[in-house]
């Protein structure tokens, strides 16, 4: 299943994001669908309350090695899935990506959901990791799965 039908399929659908049930194309995880990581950049790895939310996001930050590792494990899915799952209690985090062909890009984490949002240019990609719930939080354990 190419990863237009995947996303078609998901979005049309309405069904939320649940890769325990159905099988995942490799071609639909981030490195490959969009590329690897050349590099991370975090400005400022703080946590903020979603826009128009008050969560309380002082303990959560990111760091390269969050980044590299919702990258790793999310994959792509379609805008409704993530409007779909949007909190307005979550907090997120932003970080700065560079792809090959010197692709750059703003990668925005959401904590709780598990879900980011990728803008390149004039391109969104909307990603969800399941593993990657609570992905701020001290206590985050990186799981291993695939």
């Amino acid at each position: 299943m190419t990863k237009i039908t995947l996303t078609l399929l998901l979005g049309l659908s309405g069904a939320t994001v649940s890769w325990a049930t159905m099988p995942v194309p490799a071609s639909a995880y981030a490195p490959q669908a969009i590329g690897r990581i050349a590099n991370i950049q975090i400005t400022n790895g703080s946590a903020k309350s979603v826009q128009g939310g008050d969560a309380n996001c002082e303990n959560l930050s990111i760091d390269t090695r969050r980044v590299a590792y919702f990258w790793q494990h999310a994959v792509l899915s379609a805008r409704y899935n993530y409007l779909q799952s949007l909190d307005q209690g979550d907090c997120q985090a932003e970080a700065q990506l560079q792809l090959p062909n010197r692709k750059k890009g703003r990668l925005s984490l959401d904590n709780a959901t598990g879900w980011g949002v990728l803008q390149i240019h004039q391109t969104t990609y909307y990603l969800y990791c399941e593993a990657c719930e609570g992905l701020m939080g001290a206590d985050f354990t990186f799981p291993s799965v695939k």
